[in-house]
C-alpha cells in the first residue's frame, strides 16, 4: 500500500465511485491523479489499484484532514415545522388516520414544510445528542402517498442543497434515531423508508420506529448507536436476502438483529414496495377503513412479531398450556409489553 496518497479536495471531478454509485454527493473522494482510486464514504471502502476490495482507514495528508459531522441550526425545524394544509404527505395522512395520531407524529419526527417545490416535506434525521444531521427533502402525492416523479425522476433534495452549503460535511443517522433518548425499553422496528415509519409508529406505537433512508443504509455505521437494542427488520419486498446477510455478520459482533421474512412468504406484491403499502392495500392501517375482518387482523399481527412473541409461538407448538398462562396472569415481557398471542 502506498500511504502518501493524498486525497484531491476537487470531488467533483469524478462523477461515480468505483462501487458504481453516482458521485454527484461528492460522497467518493479520489487520491490525487486518480478517477477510479479514494476512499467512499457510502460503501465505506478505499479502492487501490492492485487491491480494491480491501478495507481501509485513509490516512489523510497534511493538506486535507478528516472531518466531523456538521450540523444544521436547530431553529430550522421551527421555521419549517408549520404550513401543514400545504404539506402533501401530511395531507396523505389525513385520509387514514386521525388527526391527534398525525399531530402526535409530526412532534415526534419533526416534520416540516420547507416549501422548496409546492407540497414537499422535509424528513430531518436527528442524532442521540439531538444534533441535525441532515434534512432529507421529498414530494408526495396527497391522494396515493407515492413519490412525485417527472420523466421517472422523483423530487429529492435536501436542507443542504437547498442552502447551497457547500462546506457542510453530510455524516448521516437513522431517521428517528433521536427517539432513542426517550424510549429506551422498547423494541426497535427497522424500515427503509421515512413515511414507513412514521405511519408505522401511529399503527403500531408500542415499538420505536427507524428508518435507514436507503437499502445501503442498513450498515453498521448507521447501526452502531443502537448496537444494545433488540431490533427487527422489515427490508422492502425484494431486499430480504441482503438485509439478512448483512444482519448475520452484525450479530456476529454482537448485534441482535432479526429479519422479518413475512415478504419472502407472499406472492403478488411488486419489488420494492413496503410494509405500510401492504397495510393499507389489506385495509389494516388508519382509521378509516379500520379492521374489516379477522383476516386482516391476524395478518398484521403477524407482520411485527417481537422475538418473544416467536419463541412462545414455538414452545406453543410443544406445550399450547403456555397460551393459557400468558392469558390468565396477563403476562409481559421484559420490555413491559403485551405478549399478543
Amino acid at each position: 500500500m502506498n500511504r502518501n496518497l493524498e486525497f484531491d479536495r476537487n470531488r467533483k471531478r469524478v462523477k461515480y465511485c468505483p462501487c458504481g454509485r453516482s458521485n454527484r454527493n461528492q460522497r467518493f473522494v479520489p487520491f490525487k491523479g486518480y478517477e477510479n482510486y479514494g476512499y467512499c464514504h457510502s460503501c465505506e471502502k478505499t479502492f487501490f489499484e492492485k487491491n480494491t476490495e480491501k478495507h481501509y482507514i485513509p490516512q489523510y495528508g497534511k493538506s486535507i484532514k478528516p472531518l466531523g459531522a456538521s450540523y444544521h441550526d436547530k431553529r430550522l425545524i421551527v421555521r419549517y415545522g408549520r404550513n401543514y394544509i400545504e404539506n402533501n404527505f401530511i395531507q396523505y395522512l389525513k385520509l387514514h388516520f386521525n388527526i391527534s395520531s398525525i399531530k402526535e407524529a409530526i412532534l415526534k419526527y419533526c416534520i416540516g414544510t420547507p416549501k422548496h417545490w409546492k407540497g414537499d416535506t422535509v424528513f430531518w434525521q436527528i442524532d442521540r445528542q439531538n444534533n441535525l444531521r441532515h434534512g432529507k427533502i421529498m414530494l408526495y402525492d396527497q391522494n396515493t402517498g407515492k413519490r412525485v416523479k417527472k420523466n421517472g425522476r422523483a423530487y429529492i433534495t435536501s436542507v443542504r442543497s437547498m442552502n447551497k452549503l457547500e462546506d457542510f460535511n453530510l455524516k448521516q443517522c437513522l431517521f428517528g434515531l433521536h427517539l432513542i433518548n426517550e424510549s429506551k425499553n422498547k423494541l426497535i422496528a427497522l424500515v427503509e423508508g421515512e413515511k414507513t415509519a412514521i405511519m408505522m409508529s401511529i399503527f403500531k406505537p408500542e415499538y420505536t420506529w427507524m428508518a435507514t433512508g436507503s437499502k445501503q443504509g442498513f450498515k453498521e455505521s448507521y447501526l452502531e448507536p443502537i448496537k444494545d437494542c433488540d431490533i427487527v427488520a422489515f427490508p422492502d419486498n425484494g431486499e430480504y436476502c441482503d438485509w439478512k446477510n448483512r444482519a448475520f455478520l452484525l450479530n456476529q459482533k454482537g448485534y441482535k438483529i432479526k429479519v422479518d421474512d413475512w415478504f419472502e412468504k407472499q406472492e403478488g406484491f411488486e419489488k420494492g414496495v413496503d410494509l405500510a403499502d401492504v397495510l393499507i392495500e389489506m385495509g389494516d392501517i388508519g382509521h378509516k377503513k379500520g379492521y374489516n375482518s379477522n383476516h386482516n387482523r391476524i395478518t398484521s399481527t403477524k407482520l411485527v412479531q417481537t422475538i418473544v412473541e416467536t419463541k412462545v409461538k414455538k414452545m406453543a407448538l410443544r406445550n399450547r398450556a403456555i397460551l393459557t398462562l400468558i392469558t390468565e396472569f396477563d403476562l409481559i415481557d421484559q420490555n413491559g409489553m403485551e405478549i399478543r398471542i
